[in-house]
């Protein structure tokens, strides 16, 4: 009967790894991958129940058991070509998969989530449900502490929440916790059946095991419900503060937030594709609304260099710095109220349409003075509503056409040196029949949109196992999204001498039916920015038209005013703008850049942009922080349930929760307990080892011989004063025991893993019970 029992335990617990899977569904694009990683957990669950129908010792059988067979389910789906009778692994095998899983690694590192599903990384993700899955089976059913399964459980929930700012699914999230109470549940059944108190009553067995089942369930439903309810009654807990890394602005302060690509991968590749903000404006043809700026390119990834914090680039009031290189041309002003939706107004950064100049909102803000970026030094609500003003640039083409970059920091002419050479020779071919700047930029441009031969695709074909992502996008696949034609464009323009830099942030959007523009997460983009002497930084679109449907080509590029192709026209045009106005003085006057330029600024390195770094190591301690912290909660959980027991619970019922106390209390403590003593010659011992006085040694006196009425007599009587003589219990055999063994019993409870301990006094004789086959308590 225990290994049906234990065995029901086991497939229970796969079962709860099971429903975590699909926390994991915001990194892997289709579901491809969710097959194989449920193939492996069945398995894995199907052996491990099987072995535990086995005597006691094959226990030590089951987890290399497991992981066996999750090695051949994987060489049956991946690599049964090489493999004896399609799924028994052979050296062949074995370096097969190990070749696919490191181009699933490669895959993962070069793609920001959701990735591609494809058979890379399908292996490693089953490869690490089939690490979760052994751990949990050695946590439930071996160790027997189901409760901490959860750690598991919690590191699926935290992968997707270091890379995604948009959390998990709530139907995910419940379909992970009802798993969870249900390990817990079956736990309680489990334990119930097997320490009942009358081994022949076969209804008292199930009441009990009921009882003691719904009690964990119980307690895991009100710990998940706190959780989730106490960051709603506390703001400060649910905004996200804990993942920033910037306090008060100092000298040398940088601030992070998540990598704009993986912000970007996610909008564009959302199901929901909800509204990310709303916006009125004066303009016909509006701007883009440009949030970050990537100015470093390390080879592989476009990074944005770390932002600082100066006392001298606060807002002071509503103007933001000048404009980078603007000296003059032609311009008009433009103002906008935009609104941002709820789910987006956590963020750090503000989209604007560049380059702004005066800003109308609440809250600390600081502006960088080289990119005209607005971001504040942690995760705040902003206003609903902030309204803007910016320069809507009509540069003359003939006044584009000069070289050079003024006194511009050389970092936005960067190139590394182990950057492919055909790159260069491939833009100088491109550009070769262009007479200036402006020419080249447009070559450039149109080659990627037409010329070339290019398609969008938002799940371009995997890359292969050590290729370079640029050489490979350019030369081989040329197809992709907005990231890899901004990002290519921007460094063929530097190669050319002209300096660029990859902007991220929104299309314009697409106007209603009352005048108003809606942006939603579809219209997520990234676009270069080529510096011109006298104009300042001027947007391009490379990205083939057919699929940002609200991406234009700027007037200045084209020669013709663009139109969006998806843009709903008004039903009757816009007034004309207002005469332009003059420039502020100190916004015709170019920026001394010798004085704001910071060549000594340091580039961060490719790993330092990698999905999940954004907000720093508060995350990792966090959870480092839950793991150390865990088994001193649950042991507390249990401690409390046990004094409710003792004082509310039928008397046999009360009495086996407080001698179970009493024995955990020892074992935490190292005082020893042994299953063949007797209550009265444990409680014998304790005393002495403890040297407890006599109010506490009377206490313990009451306790021992609850438990053996409970034991021995035919109608246990009840014992009200069981939970006052738990805590004044508890409290001396604290008190008696050193400080590390305190300390250790507090952080680190024996008794959550059932160990057993040598006693440390004599043994008394068994009870007639424990001798007639009913496990000890």
């Amino acid at each position: 009967m225990a290994g049906f029992r234990l065995a029901v335990l086991t497939l229970v617990s796969a079962g709860a790894m099971l429903c975590g899977l699909w926390l994991l569904d915001p990194l892997v694009s289709g579901s491809g991958w969710l097959p194989p990683s449920a193939a492996v957990l069945t398995a894995m669950a199907l052996v491990g129940a099987g072995l535990r129908f086995l005597p006691r010792g094959a226990a030590l059988l089951v987890p290399p058991a497991q992981l066996l067979v999750a090695l051949a389910v994987v060489t049956a789906v991946f690599a049964p070509q090489a493999a004896v009778a399609g799924f028994v692994p052979t050296p062949a095998s074995l370096d097969e998969l190990g070749r696919i899983l490191l181009q699933g690694r490669q895959e993962i590192d070069a793609n920001p989530p959701p990735v591609a599903g494809t058979a890379g990384v399908a292996l490693v993700f089953a490869l690490g449900a089939a690490a979760a899955g052994a751990v949990g089976d050695v946590l439930s059913v071996t160790a027997r502490t189901p409760a901490l399964t959860g750690v598991p459980l919690f590191a699926m929930l935290l992968f997707p929440l270091a890379v995604d700012d948009q959390g998990v699914g709530a139907g995910a999230f419940a379909l992970a916790a009802c798993g969870y109470l249900a390990l817990l549940a079956v736990d309680g059944w489990v334990r119930g059946s097997g320490w009942a108190p009358h081994a022949g009553a076969p209804a008292s067995r199930a009441l009990g095991a009921l009882r003691h089942g719904l009690l964990s369930a119980g307690v895991a439903a009100a710990a998940l419900a706190l959780a989730l309810l106490v960051p709603v009654a506390l703001p400060n807990l649910a905004s996200g503060s804990v993942y920033e890394m910037a306090g008060p602005p100092g000298p040398d302060q940088t601030v992070t937030t998540t990598h704009p690509l993986v912000s970007l991968r996610h909008d564009l590749g959302s199901r929901s594709d909800s509204v990310v903000l709303e916006y009125t404006t004066d303009s016909s043809s509006p701007a883009y609304l440009r949030t970050f700026v990537l100015d470093a390119f390390d080879g592989t990834d476009w990074t944005m260099s770390p932002v600082r914090l100066d006392e001298g680039d606060v807002l002071d009031g509503a103007s933001l710095p000048p404009v980078p290189g603007l000296t003059g041309g032609d311009y008009e002003r433009v103002s906008s109220e935009i609104t941002l939706e709820r789910d987006v107004r956590d963020t750090a950064f503000l989209p604007l349409p560049y380059p702004a100049r005066e800003l109308g909102i609440e809250g600390e803000w600081y502006a960088d003075p080289d990119s005209l970026m607005v971001f504040g030094t942690s995760v705040q609500d902003p206003s609903p509503r902030y309204t803007v003003t910016s320069l809507e640039l009509q540069p003359d083409p003939a006044r584009l056409t000069g070289s050079g970059a003024d006194s511009l920091d050389e970092r936005f002419l960067v190139v590394p040196s182990g950057v492919d050479d055909r790159v260069a020779r491939l833009a100088r071919s491109i550009t070769e029949d262009a007479d200036d700047r402006l020419a080249q930029a447009v070559a450039l441009q149109d080659w990627f949109t037409g010329d070339g031969g290019f398609r969008y695709d938002l799940n371009p074909p995997p890359l292969p196992q050590g290729a370079d992502p640029l050489a490979h996008f350019l030369f081989d696949s040329r197809v992709g999204y907005c990231e890899q034609f901004a990002a290519s464009m921007a460094l063929m323009a530097r190669q050319l001498d002209i300096p660029a830099r990859v902007a991220v942030g929104y299309t314009a959007g697409s106007r209603t039916a009352d005048g108003s523009w809606q942006v939603r997460e579809s219209d997520a983009h990234a676009w270069p920015e080529l510096y011109f002497p006298g104009q300042g930084w001027l947007r391009f679109e490379p990205t083939p038209g057919d699929g940002q449907g609200t991406a234009s080509v700027p007037e200045y590029a084209t020669g013709a005013p663009s139109a969006p192709s998806d843009r709903e026209s008004p039903e009757e045009d816009s007034p004309d703008p207002e005469e332009s106005e003059a420039p502020e003085e100190e916004d015709d006057a170019a920026p001394d850049r010798e004085d704001t330029a910071a060549p000594d600024r340091e580039l961060p390195d490719s790993g330092g942009a990698a999905p999940g770094d954004g907000g720093g190591p508060w995350p990792a301690a966090a959870a480092a922080a839950v793991l150390v912290l865990l088994p001193a909660l649950l042991r507390a959980v249990r401690r409390r349930a046990r004094l409710v027991r003792a004082g509310a619970a039928a008397p046999v019922a009360a009495a086996e929760a407080a001698w179970a106390e009493v024995r955990d209390l020892c074992l935490d403590l190292g005082l020893g307990w042994s299953t063949v003593e007797s209550p009265r010659a444990a409680a014998l011992r304790i005393a002495s080892a403890a040297a407890l006085d006599d109010g506490s040694a009377e206490a313990l006196e009451r306790i021992a011989r609850a438990e053996e009425t409970a034991r021995y007599a035919p109608e246990p009587a009840a014992q009200p004063s069981l939970p006052a003589d738990l805590r004044t219990l508890s409290m001396a055999l604290r008190r008696s025991a050193a400080p590390a063994a305190r300390a250790r019993a507090a952080l680190l409870p024996r008794s959550l893993l059932r160990l057993p301990a040598r006693p440390s006094g004599p043994v008394g004789p068994g009870s007639p019970r424990r001798a007639a086959g009913v496990p000890g308590r």
